[in-house]
């Protein structure tokens, strides 16, 4: 494993944690702001999306490029926030409605996980070199 894909796995798994951590930090102020049904489901649902992306960056860690699993999974459940993202700034969701807010903490953790799915697809195809060429010599 050459020093750039060691690099980009640090990378994206540091990006995990860092977003795994906003996200529980959103979970807790979006508890104290009120304990509505809406609420209390997006307190569960930041929660949630904190408890998925910090093992997902540790399993990184200790995947390296053995399997494609953890970054695979890191791209969907990445694409499936930043959709939901727009989705919740566009058409009304049932309970939360439409969200007229965009903060700057929104924006970061959509730069991130955009990072996480540019980092994670390279690092797949990546793999998929290591798997082709062994087999060619």
């Amino acid at each position: 494993m050459n020093k750039t894909t060691k690099r980009s796995i640090l990378i994206v798994s540091s990006l995990m944690s860092i977003c795994g951590i906003i996200y529980f930090v959103t979970s807790y102020t979006q508890s104290l702001e009120g304990s509505d049904p809406g609420s209390q489901i997006q307190t569960m649902f930041f929660a949630t999306s904190g408890i998925v992306y910090i093992p997902l960056g540790m399993w990184m860690l200790r995947n390296r490029l053995h399997s494609r699993g953890p970054y695979v999974i890191s791209i969907l459940i990445s694409i499936f926030l930043v959709m939901l993202y727009v989705a919740s700034r566009t058409i009304n969701l049932p309970i939360v409605g439409i969200q007229g807010d965009v903060g700057i903490v929104d924006i970061i953790t959509k730069i991130i996980q955009v990072g996480i799915i540019a980092i994670s697809v390279r690092l797949v195809q990546d793999l998929k070199k290591e798997q082709i060429l062994p087999a060619i010599k």
